[in-house]
């Protein structure tokens, strides 16, 4: 019988993410073969169990904290558009949960080794239960990094677009619209078409469903507290209505590569340029 021991390996020779956990039981693989190629696919994948419970519960204190001293109703759609909790939004609480190296090496197993910039802050995304009787319909479905009155982005014609979206799960959403995260699959590669055909600018407050673009059927996210999303930057989504009797907690960040700034229109016209892992998978 051929024996089942993993060969040795020199410390110097394991990955970075295994010599942070030498206790880890072997080769940690943050993702998949699979994985990367559903990524590839559809713009995102979803992955169960990656944060650590005592950030998550760290994290949903210092929100639950914030939340209890009060809300201005009159700020709320701002809140949405932008983040609750403002005072929170560079933790280092909220921001580890990024930066966590078990979250972490998901990132660079997409992008590549330090070619992402660590982010210093999130958004805090709360998606509060709507009345009895709010129908079971999506809003629209957008790209970010577009003007619009209520979401903080310059309105200077520059696209503040990055490169990866990364969002934490803080709370379980064990059913649809429960306030998702709702991805349209595949549509990163019809966006890339369509900016190549109409330009970047064309897009009136990152708006999606009116623009001719044939949708494909919406995808909600649904797991549990710690549980990531990794989204490609140009993939539509939104969050569904939330219908439950409980709060959704999200945490995002949008991560870019460095020097971005210096090819951000590029990189719409060509989805894969700052991928280099992905790139053959794509042609494949």
């Amino acid at each position: 019988m051929p024996s089942l021991r993993k060969p040795a390996h020199h410390k110097s020779d394991l990955p970075a993410i295994v010599r942070a956990f030498p206790n880890c039981g072997g080769w940690l693989v943050p993702l998949t073969e699979e994985q990367k190629r559903s990524f590839v696919r559809d713009g995102f994948v979803h992955v169960p169990g990656v944060v650590p419970s005592r950030l998550v519960d760290r994290a949903r204190r210092a929100i639950n904290h914030s939340v209890g001293l009060g809300m201005d109703r009159d700020d709320m759609v701002r809140f949405s558009a932008q983040s609750f909790c403002m005072e929170l939004r560079e933790d280092p609480r909220l921001v580890r949960l990024a930066t966590a190296p078990e979250v972490w090496a998901h990132v660079r197993a997409l992008v590549g080794e330090r070619r992402v910039v660590k982010p210093v802050r999130c958004q805090i995304a709360l998606r509060f239960p709507r009345p009895e009787g709010t129908p079971r319909k999506l809003d629209g479905p957008h790209i970010d990094g577009y003007h619009t009155p209520e979401n903080g982005v310059p309105d200077d014609g520059v696209v503040r677009n990055f490169t990866l979206l990364l969002g934490v799960m803080l709370s379980d959403v064990p059913a649809p619209f429960g306030g998702n995260f709702t991805v349209w699959p595949g549509t990163h590669r019809r966006m890339e078409r369509y900016f190549r055909e109409h330009g970047v600018n064309s897009l009136q407050g990152g708006s999606v469903g009116e623009i001719g673009v044939r949708l494909p059927k919406p995808a909600p996210v649904i797991g549990k507290a710690g549980d990531i999303v990794l989204a490609h930057y140009q993939v539509a989504h939104t969050a569904s209505p939330n219908l439950s009797g409980d709060v959704r907690y999200m945490c995002f960040f949008r991560l870019a590569v460095r020097g971005l700034d210096e090819h951000r229109v590029e990189s719409m016209l060509n989805i894969w340029r700052d991928w280099p892992g992905l790139r053959e998978l794509e042609r494949s």
